[in-house]
């Protein structure tokens, strides 16, 4: 088949098959994947992919057919308002309200339909979603997967493809790299890429024993140590309770929150109750601060992690492929898919 799109999920690497129907993605460093086969009347195909360094592997699909199901849909002005009505609440929650998500735009909108069930809005999309982001230079293609939102309540997951953007000049291009990078800082996957350095910084493996350095403890809460050069201060509530009470909150100090997985390029994180992270070197958005009840002032970025399961597994550049397993809180949860990097993104 000819033209079918095959892409490594929240990543740039993908392609599309040729004339006989062969492909060909090269240079993809270690990690756990999920590749994502599409092409518009078939069935959508998601396959596990475990990439090794310096590994060949050829991977062959079947795909099946599925008519596009086109019911009868009747227009009228009180329809259509609603419509829109709902698009607003699913471009403010999707998107996000930040500097970076208004300034994204989905460009086939006529794709997605809104239903309310049990007082909640959900949303589907029969084609991927063409989204682009003039702030971080981006072109987003989403499979959205999931969509609900009510008033206590959000949750969308879906698999995404960027494709960089086409500067015009050099200062727009400038602009995006400075853009990209405070994006990034501070964000969940800046955390747990911090966590992997500070792993090593801590340990030492030697046929597969994992050894505490002897000088640990005159890096931990200094300047080398990674938390503090990259500026994030962590705290524990290890009573899992979900008020904003910084009391119960105690600052980390020889606790071990990351191990060693099955491949050295493979962590484990764990943890008992709730995490705090605050991020010292970036200010909240006034646009959070100004709706948000527990601030008064912009200041340090500050958000929550809670663990769905014992052990959540992410890579050394802080990628992880299970949606659902961090629940994130606070100042990380706002920013939506308009602030999203794709996972090979790395700052200079």
């Amino acid at each position: 088949m000819v033209g079918v799109n095959i892409f490594f999920s929240k990543t740039t690497w993908g392609t599309t098959t040729d004339n006989n129907g062969f492909y060909s993605i090269k240079n993809i460093p270690y990690g756990k994947y999920e590749m994502i086969i599409s092409m518009i009347g078939y069935e959508l195909i998601k396959q596990d992919a475990i990439v090794f360094d310096d590994e060949r592997i050829s991977m062959n699909f079947r795909l099946i057919p599925e008519p596009i199901q086109m019911n009868e849909v009747i227009v009228t002005a009180k329809s259509n308002k609603r419509w829109k009505k709902n698009l607003a609440i699913f471009d403010r929650v999707f998107l996000g309200e930040s500097k970076n998500g208004r300034a994204c735009k989905i460009l086939n909108e006529y794709v997605l339909s809104f239903q309310i069930k049990g007082g909640a809005l959900q949303a589907t999309a029969s084609q991927p979603l063409e989204i682009e982001n003039s702030s971080l230079g981006y072109r987003i293609k989403y499979y959205l997967d999931e969509f609900t939102v009510d008033n206590s309540y959000i949750r969308y997951s879906g698999d995404s493809f960027f494709v960089k953007m086409e500067s015009k000049s050099e200062r727009q291009k400038r602009k995006w790299e400075k853009n990209r990078k405070v994006a990034y800082k501070g964000s969940l996957r800046h955390l747990l890429t911090t966590l992997g350095d500070r792993f090593n910084a801590r340990f030492n493996i030697q046929d597969d024993e994992v050894n505490q350095k002897w000088n640990w403890s005159m890096i931990a809460g200094r300047r080398k140590d990674p938390l503090i050069k990259e500026g994030f201060d962590i705290f524990i509530n290890p009573s899992f309770d979900r008020n904003y009470d910084r009391t119960r909150f105690r600052p980390i100090k020889m606790d071990t929150l990351v191990f060693q997985g099955s491949h050295p390029e493979n962590l484990l994180l764990s943890f008992t109750g709730k995490m705090l992270f605050r991020y010292r070197y970036e200010s909240e958005e006034l646009n959070y601060t100004m709706n948000n009840r527990f601030r008064t002032q912009p200041h340090e970025q500050t958000s929550f992690i809670l663990l769905k399961k014992g052990v959540v597994s992410f890579d050394r550049k802080g990628r992880y492929f299970d949606p659902f397993m961090i629940e994130q809180q606070g100042y990380s949860a706002w920013e939506r898919v308009g602030d999203q990097l794709p996972f090979d993104y790395e700052p200079e």
